[in-house]
């Protein structure tokens, strides 16, 4: 299978980009901006049988190939794959006539999305585990008398349920109105073998209730970037997570992708952040905001039995398609 090559170009030598085995032809020479390795997006698009044309003059082009559609944005984090939401680390910088993309970005977020990583031959999806969100004496968002937490633990158990007949083992981290340490569910799945974790939620806001609404799906911020919601501040350090970037950025995207095909929810898209249950996996890992208890017309769906199927036979697509991705 082709895959992504980005490298600086010296006199004698080349240097690899994200591990990635370089070809002589797609030689890319990196532009340092804002004390960071970028590429220049036309010159990625070249070497990797892209078209490229603006959709605004000098700010947002558009990159095509057989099967993918990219849409960049000049000084945005913000891009659109597939008609999907994705959260860069870094802004797309203008610089030169064109844009540019951070080697972390293209590294991290671009290549695992175009390029899907294979499991080594033998390597199987065969046990996923589930993590329904707070439980116990952590209710997690309340809306009047319904909380999180019951909720959390019903889609997971909707989940279980569809994915019985693609024969993978369902773990939880939690099978009742149980309180669970968040240092507790990562390591739960280590235990079970978990080869993937997946973590259920439902968002809410104080303000703006009547308008804020859609899903959203995280996955472990990459190393030397700060988190989606954090504006440039925070940890930017490896954790145990990032072993497995290409696959839980691949995991979080077909999630969110999945939730847009199948319910009817505003895009918010793959989002990064450094939550401790992402942090601390030692598989790929996802957490998943499946939409607004405090909007009254999402909150209706999440509590109805009906609609809360919908979600979840959303997310199973989603952990699918990933399982037929990787080669699992």
């Amino acid at each position: 299978m082709k895959r992504f090559a980005a490298a600086v170009c010296c006199a004698l030598a080349l240097t690899m980009v994200g591990g990635v085995t370089l070809s002589a032809r797609a030689e890319l020479r990196a532009v340092k901006l804002f004390g960071r390795d970028h590429v220049r997006v036309r010159d990625w698009a070249a070497a990797n049988k892209f078209q490229v044309r603006w959709l605004e003059p000098d700010r947002r082009a558009l990159l095509t190939n057989a099967t993918h559609r990219l849409v960049l944005t000049a000084n945005s984090p913000q891009a659109e794959l597939n008609g999907i939401k994705i959260w860069l680390a870094f802004p797309v910088v203008a610089s030169g006539g064109g844009l540019c993309l951070s080697s972390v970005d293209l590294q991290t977020t671009v290549t695992p999305l175009l390029f899907p990583p294979r499991n080594p031959s033998g390597r199987k999806v065969k046990t996923i585990v589930l993590d329904p969100g707070h439980g116990g004496k952590d209710p997690g968002n309340r809306v009047g008398a319904e909380a999180e937490k019951k909720y959390t633990l019903l889609l997971a158990q909707e989940i279980k349920d569809l994915l019985k007949p693609s024969g993978v083992k369902v773990v939880f981290t939690r099978t009742s109105d149980k309180f669970v340490e968040l240092a507790d569910r990562p390591a739960k799945a280590q235990q079970a073998g978990g080869d993937l974790f997946v973590s259920l939620h439902f968002n809410a806001t104080a303000e703006g209730r009547n308008e804020v609404q859609g899903s959203e799906v995280y996955c472990l911020t990459p190393v030397g970037a700060t988190s989606t919601n954090t504006r440039g501040e925070g940890n930017t350090s490896r954790v145990a997570g990032n072993r497995h970037n290409d696959q839980s950025t691949l995991l979080a995207y077909q999630i969110q992708k999945a939730l847009q095909a199948g319910t009817v929810s505003e895009d918010r898209g793959v989002r990064r952040a450094r939550f401790a249950v992402l942090r601390d996996a030692a598989m790929p890992a996802a957490l998943v905001e499946a939409g607004f208890m405090s909007h009254p017309v999402e909150a209706k769906k999440i509590f109805n039995s009906t609609s809360r199927r919908e979600m979840a036979r959303a997310i199973v697509k989603g952990i699918l398609a990933y399982k037929r991705d990787v080669g699992g």
